[in-house]
């Protein structure tokens, strides 16, 4: 009788332990969902970074000031224009709608299977139903961004029959500036001055990647020429002076310094060679005076001296306009400038925003004489560091949470280094970032498309052995020794 009693005491303590473990387990589990739910980390650790978005989306999207409704018109099932980016596109609208919350809103239309809703958007649109199409709309506002512009493709292999080869992958790139485009009721405008020898925008303008890009970001960008408008017009985001081979005419310098002296967004890329002093007159005022000089460096190249004339400069940190851009090289070819900035004019803030460092320095005689040479002569020449590029506020306000400013000026000694053929990234970003900051559109920065790369795993036939002996035997055997372990420790 005592041993049942004992026997019985036994089971319901098993009882009651069994069910304090299971009251833990489901605590534990709570506990920890409830942790995954309120605290998590997202990132994107594919060799690609496709599904990133970068600061300019994020800085977008946590802006919007009334809903956006996304419209995916897609048919993943044929082979219209595009299909191949369908993927991408969803993944990357996951992000745009945990970034957005509420605010976003996606609806994926498949025009094979959902005839009627695909009429009404047709309808409500004025779109054919031949191309695959992706609608951003805001209070009224609607930009259409078709498939074939999100991405970068190889055609050749369609010598050979194939279909073309995706590049990369440029869909956050134009969900970004359609969201910002609609967003904005009245489109910015950036002008480009003219008449002067300088870069104009347009297909085959030589900026034309540049001014390409302004334009994805939901800017207009148009000629302007002084003596023609005698007048900048009110609409005017900012005016572009880019490589000015000429001097200003008298009129147009004085209406250009009234135009600084009122509420002027200017951005001056400067030819060196060229003879300006009514342009150079009116930077100086603002505080940033070009030197009569040219940066380079001598490299030995044997028993020669070489002379380097692209210069690499490097971003300042502190620079609300460049911090972002930290690490990264400036890269500027052909001839280029110093700045000589005057940090005491009074009512104008200037800083410094690209500068070149030691071995560079800034060379007066910079007509070479073949016998004398080139060399730092340091009572004659500017020693590093060298500002390449700067910047000047008047009447400005500016700190983390308030960005004003009455007028704004961004000055670089170099106009070759915004060329098609010289342009590189961290450059586009700089001069993207400097037009988005005189816009007061300061948050917003550039986003590179999202290159396709192959990854290739080449092994060895050692490792691939290796790999078959553990795949094939060792995990296997592992699995079945500590199944006859659990199975013996049952039979005792």
């Amino acid at each position: 009788m005592k041993g049942m009693q004992d026997s019985s005491r036994r089971r319901a303590g098993a009882r009651f332990g069994v069910t304090v473990q299971v009251l833990l387990a489901c605590v534990l589990l709570a506990a920890v969902n409830y942790a995954g739910y309120h605290y998590y980390y997202r990132g994107d650790w594919s060799p690609a970074q496709k599904y990133k978005v970068g600061e300019l989306t994020k800085s977008a999207l946590k802006r919007l000031t009334a809903p956006v409704k996304i419209y995916v018109f897609f048919s993943p099932s044929t082979a219209a224009p595009g299909y191949e980016v369908y993927g991408d596109v969803v993944n990357l609208l996951k992000e745009y709608q945990f970034l957005g919350g509420d605010k976003m809103t996606v609806e994926y239309i498949d025009p094979m299977r959902n005839l009627g809703r695909a009429r009404e958007l047709q309808a409500k649109f004025q779109f054919g139903p031949e191309e695959n199409l992706v609608i951003v709309e805001m209070d009224g506002r609607s930009k259409q961004i078709s498939a074939v512009d999100m991405a970068d493709y190889d055609f050749l292999t369609q010598v050979t029959g194939d279909p073309p080869r995706l590049l990369a992958f440029k869909g956050e790139q134009a969900l970004t500036s359609a969201i910002i485009e609609v967003s904005e009721p009245q489109q910015r405008t950036v002008y480009f001055l003219q008449g002067q020898g300088e870069a104009s925008p347009g297909e085959d303008s030589p900026v034309s990647l540049l001014t390409e890009y302004i334009e994805k970001q939901g800017v207009k960008t148009k000629p302007l020429s002084l003596s023609a408008n005698g007048a900048i017009p009110d609409d005017a985001g900012a005016v572009v002076v880019a490589g000015a081979r000429y001097d200003l005419p008298a009129d147009a310098a004085e209406t250009l310094g009234r135009y600084w002296q009122g509420n002027g967004r200017i951005l001056v890329l400067l030819d060196p060679d060229a003879d300006t002093p009514l342009l150079r007159g009116l930077l100086s005022s603002a505080g940033i005076t070009p030197r009569n000089d040219r940066v380079l460096r001598t490299v030995q190249l044997g028993f020669a001296t070489g002379i380097l004339r692209d210069v690499a400069g490097k971003f300042s940190p502190v620079n609300r306009v460049t911090r972002r851009l930290h690490g990264a090289e400036a890269m500027l070819p052909a001839a280029t400038c110093s700045l000589d900035l005057d940090e005491r004019k009074e009512g104008v803030s200037v800083e410094s925003m690209i500068t070149a460092e030691t071995p560079f320095w800034g060379e007066t005689e910079y007509v070479t004489d073949e016998e004398k040479g080139v060399r730092f002569e340091e009572e004659k020449d500017t020693a590093a560091p060298l500002v390449l590029a700067a910047m000047a506020e008047r009447g400005g306000v500016a700190d983390q949470k308030l960005d004003l400013s009455a007028a704004r000026l961004v000055v670089v000694g170099n106009s070759e280094f915004v060329a098609d053929g010289s342009i590189t990234e961290p450059n586009l970003d700089f001069v993207l970032s400097s037009l988005n900051w005189m816009i007061d559109r300061g948050h917003l920065a550039r986003i590179a498309p999202k290159s396709v790369r192959a990854f290739n795993l080449n092994l060895t036939d050692a490792e691939t052995g290796q790999i078959a002996m553990y795949t094939l035997v060792v995990i296997p055997a592992l699995a079945a020794v500590a199944g006859l372990v659990v199975w013996w420790r049952r039979r005792r």
